[in-house]
């Protein structure tokens, strides 16, 4: 509080009282020092040299920590001293109070310098041509355009007050929503998201894919009106209803991606209604007998005799058991040897007896029946409800 340190012309430390007498003289930690800043806290003092800055305790007479940021211009503490940006031509550091580095971005073009927004751990910053926000995260994003370089010097609710290159004092309107709303969702203020995304006007394909890499794709939901977008976040966010909503829109590929997100997670209904709409009867037949839908099971054998698909009703009869339907495929795709054999072998005495005139009167050796075959029957399904019991998933906050 009564006292001052100066870099005098001979790169030396002076600590000095208000009557600007020194009080203690020291030399700095490193020769090529040429630049003090406010370190926030009593005793202590930020240096800056060609590559680097650092931490100093005039007390201890040592470095406490260094940063590698090369010629850093200006300094900015945010209101509590816990965090400070340090600004350089083109690099901007934003670090705590013990230089631990935050996070760093590179322009292609200078920097103009920025504030913190009050007490949020919002960096607003100029460039030649825009105003634009970094959090300690790291991530960034454009508030708007500029057509003549400010230089920021506070930020007040939605207004920015800077000078310009004239040194007179303006102010610009800035919207920070994204800003803030980034904010929330990394502190998981998740009512606050929401109130954001109720009453803001946040939009656009940057939000969307910012939600989606940071594992949010159920609050994307919220901004996305483009069903194909839809779709993919709904299935993202494993949100069932609402991709079945959509995929009436979009046709057989959306109801294919649906069906496999469906039997994820075990809503076989949802598959169900997944392989009607895309015609895959094979896999409705083998759902069926996994569920032990033995009456849909039968209609498909129905359905695949009137498509003229021999295997499909083939298949059919082996997941019902029917014996007597297998024959029939078999000897009326030719293979009578084969229908013979699995009607004795199955004990259809007028099937079998009639197929051996068939095969004798073709003069086709008769083949050999083992009587120790014992019969191969599905096995009987335990569960038969209309759905599998589906995990209970708490209602997300979002």
């Amino acid at each position: 509080r009564d006292r001052f340190v100066v870099l005098d012309k001979t790169r030396q430390l002076l600590i000095k009282n208000f009557q600007n007498e020194v009080v203690k003289k020291s030399n700095p930690p490193l020769a090529g020092v040429d630049g003090l800043f406010f370190a926030g806290t009593n005793g202590r003092l930020l240096m800056k040299s060609e590559d680097r800055i650092m931490l100093y305790d005039t007390q201890a007479r040592k470095v406490i920590s260094e940063l590698q940021v090369p010629r850093v211009k200006y300094i900015v503490w945010n209101k509590d001293f816990s965090m400070i940006a340090l600004i350089s031509k083109q690099q901007l550091v934003l670090a705590n109070k013990s230089l631990e580095q935050l996070c760093s971005v590179n322009e292609t073009v200078r920097l103009k310098g920025g504030c913190w927004d009050g007490n949020k751990p919002v960096f607003i910053y100029t460039t030649l041509n825009h105003i634009k926000y970094l959090l300690p995260s790291g991530d960034r994003g454009i508030i708007r355009g500029l057509d003549t370089p400010v230089y920021s010097a506070r930020v007040q609710g939605n207004t920015l007050h800077c000078l310009d290159r004239e040194g007179k004092m303006r102010t610009i309107e800035i919207d920070t929503t994204e800003a803030l709303f980034k904010l929330a969702l990394e502190s998981k203020n998740y009512s606050e998201v929401m109130r954001m995304v109720k009453h803001s006007r946040l939009c656009g394909q940057a939000i969307i894919s910012y939600l989606q890499e940071k594992g949010f794709p159920e609050v994307a939901l919220h901004f996305v009106h483009d069903n194909k977008t839809r779709f993919k976040l709904a299935l993202a966010c494993g949100n069932i209803q609402v991709a079945m909503n959509v995929a009436y829109d979009l046709g057989d590929d959306a109801w294919r991606q649906l069906g496999v997100e469906a039997l994820r997670q075990g809503n076989h209904e949802v598959v169900e209604m997944s392989y009607q709409k895309t015609k895959e009867f094979e896999r409705l037949s083998f759902l069926y007998l996994l569920t032990g839908n033995t009456d849909k099971l039968r209609k498909m054998l129905k359905i695949a005799e009137m498509r003229g698909d021999v295997m499909s009703r083939f298949h059919n009869a082996l997941f019902l058991g029917d014996a007597e339907e297998r024959v029939k495929v078999l000897e009326a795709t030719g293979q009578t040897s084969l229908a013979y054999v699995a009607a004795a072998s199955h004990g259809l005495i007028d099937d079998s007896d009639r197929l051996l005139a068939l095969l004798q009167a073709s003069n086709v050796p008769i083949p050999s029946i083992k009587t120790s075959s014992s019969l191969l029957q599905p096995p009987t399904p335990i569960l038969r409800v209309e759905n599998w019991p589906l995990l209970a998933v708490g209602k997300s906050l979002l």
